[in-house]
């Protein structure tokens, strides 16, 4: 371990050179959580430094400006929520207060950003039962578990209850009245727009009546052979009929699906395809207390 009594310790907004130190950093979180190559780290870091959220919301711990701790932050505007994305200290400087102060600084930044903000909000891996009590010592209680759950895809070549199209910027108003995604359960009008400019994103409607009842987005990570990563949101009452029809369109073996515990029935749905739980991560909330 450092010993960090040599200089303080200064919590600032990332400098454009220090993208690889702080990829670096990053990478010494908890192994075999996140995997995310240098390629997609640096397409987050563009989008995030031309949307504003870089110097906004992004933060560095240094000491001798080298980079020991990072926090990835953002707003949830549709739930009122700022979210601590990501927080990593280097292993060498650990248990030296940089996490608590990574923490307090992101919060300042996150009300700065939201002055209406009525949540804190991170999520604390399973896979690390340390960090329970280091987010519950700054204020924050967990309040609900979300799943990774990974299996193969079923196709049953059944005719299917919905009509699955190419999702348009147009079809944002009616997805924004949808049951919210199942990660975190947020809606926002920037985030889809993001997302159906991508492209691999899809609405679903009712056959009889037109109806939009879901939405579902495909992403490919190049570390996961074969696999679809799917993030999906619906009409009360479709859940599965959605989950459904979105595995008939999925063209990989495998499939990952993240689902908040509240979803029981979709929960029920998917063990009962044989996927089994990868990882987990609580949710753990903090209502903001007047900071600034």
């Amino acid at each position: 371990m450092r010993c960090s009594t040599v200089t303080e310790t200064i919590v600032r907004s990332p400098k454009l050179d220090e993208k690889t130190s702080f990829y670096q950093v990053y990478g010494t979180g908890i192994p075999n959580v996140d995997s995310l190559t240098f390629d997609r780290f640096s397409r987050w870091w563009n989008r995030s430094k031309v949307q504003g959220d870089l110097p906004n919301l992004w933060r560095v711990a240094t000491v001798d400006e080298q980079v020991v701790g990072i926090a990835i932050n953002s707003v949830l505007e549709s739930l009122g929520w700022g979210a601590i994305w990501e927080l990593v200290v280097d292993r060498e400087w650990r248990n030296q207060g940089i996490g608590t102060s990574l923490v307090l600084e992101s919060e300042q930044a996150l009300l700065k950003q939201n002055p209406n903000l009525t949540h804190f909000v991170v999520g604390v891996k399973v896979h690390n039962p340390r960090s329970i009590p280091f987010v519950e010592r700054l204020g924050y209680g967990i309040q609900s578990l979300v799943l990774r759950l990974d299996g193969d895809v079923p196709h049953r070549l059944e005719e299917q209850e919905l009509n699955v199209n190419i999702a348009r910027l147009d079809d944002i108003p009616t997805l924004l009245h949808l049951v919210p995604d199942t990660y975190w359960g947020h809606r926002d009008h920037k985030t889809l727009e993001y997302s159906i400019r991508g492209g691999n994103c899809y609405v679903m409607r009712e056959q009889s009546s037109n109806m939009v009842v879901g939405f579902v987005r495909f992403e490919y990570d190049p570390d996961l052979v074969d696999t679809t990563i799917i993030s999906f949101s619906y009409r009360q009452g479709y859940g599965i009929s959605v989950i459904e029809a979105t595995l008939e369109e999925v063209a990989t073996r495998r499939a990952i699906f993240w689902v908040q515990d509240k979803h029981e029935e979709i929960l029920d749905y998917l063990y009962a395809e044989d996927f089994q739980r990868a990882e987990a991560e609580f949710v753990a909330r903090k209502r903001v207390r007047h900071l600034l």
